[in-house]
């Protein structure tokens, strides 16, 4: 995608994936901006992996991101502290038996087989906790990933796809172990931010990009949810982007909560979101900057 005919720039917007917490990080963060006049969801392309796709399907089809609270919510009813750290212990085990420093497709197979067969509540509960997007239509602009637990793709899923907008999203959440895979389409799918926690790569080639990260920007993915320890640092993913096209990210400062965050956490929500409300302030200028493109604007090859 390159810049419009009318010159306007191209925009995309990446949400990263980051658990319980990260949702709420990001719908603070969005809400806080769209409060000081930030208009994300006019973007070209919005790109939503875990709990980006949840926030990003919201923010993409019109809706009040803080809806997204209230899945947390229900959450939070179904799922205590002690099934958290058994799911988190048990996607630890996956891990160190799948070996993913050693071959991360073959990897990924071997987490796509132990998610299909892990004891968790039923999908169709599941499927409930996103229920705040009944009646949201695809977004024209909105994508979100999710990894096929057969042969450890990375899909990518739009309007054009076919899949029910909440059956995607659901599938993109689905942290293994701790959460049922989900089924489309006679296969079936778990969370999306497994490799990577942005999935840049999912995104057009932009003039802009934005991306929200709900891990720092230096990490392997840390803090508990259902990250690989071996997943690409997001400042090494987008390090090439940079040189293409004008780009922001940001990350979350859970600097005083204490750190590593497990981001399923449901005691830390309230607290991630009111981070993102008071880092908006201080990132309304340079995202602005960059979002309407002021200043000499570059064409992207």
């Amino acid at each position: 995608m390159t810049s419009a005919q009318n010159g306007s720039p191209t925009r995309a917007l990446v949400l990263g994936g980051g658990g319980a917490v990260g949702i709420a990080w990001q719908t603070g963060l969005l809400s806080g901006l769209r409060d000081a006049g930030v208009d994300f969801a006019s973007a070209d392309t919005v790109v939503g992996t875990s709990a980006g796709a949840l926030v990003g399907a919201l923010l993409s089809g019109g809706r009040e991101v803080t809806d997204a609270l209230a899945s947390l919510a229900a959450l939070k009813e179904i799922i205590d502290l002690d099934s958290l750290a058994a799911g988190d212990q048990a996607f630890l085990e996956i891990m160190r038996q799948a070996r993913p420093d050693a071959d991360l497709q073959h990897a990924l197979r071997a987490i796509g087989r132990a998610a299909n067969e892990a004891d968790t509540f039923n999908e169709e509960v599941y499927l409930n906790l996103f229920n705040t997007l009944d009646g949201t239509a695809w977004p024209s602009n909105y994508r979100c990933t999710a990894i096929d637990t057969e042969s450890g793709d990375l899909v990518v899923w739009d309007q054009g796809s076919g899949v029910p907008l909440v059956h995607a999203v659901a599938a993109s959440c689905a942290i293994p172990s701790l959460f049922p895979t989900v089924t489309i389409n006679g296969r079936r799918y778990m969370d999306g931010g497994l490799f990577s926690t942005l999935n840049t790569t999912s995104a057009p080639q932009t003039d802009v990009l934005v991306v929200l990260s709900c891990h720092p920007l230096e990490s392997k993915g840390t803090g508990g949810g259902g990250s690989l320890a071996t997943s690409v640092a997001p400042n090494a993913e987008l390090a090439p982007l940079r040189r293409s096209r004008r780009l922001m990210a940001l990350e979350p400062d859970f600097s005083h909560i204490g750190e590593p965050v497990n981001m399923m956490d449901p005691n830390v929500v309230i607290e991630a979101f009111q981070i993102g409300r008071r880092q908006s302030a201080d990132a309304v200028a340079p995202i602005l900057a960059v979002w309407k493109h002021e200043g000499e604007r570059r064409e992207t090859k």
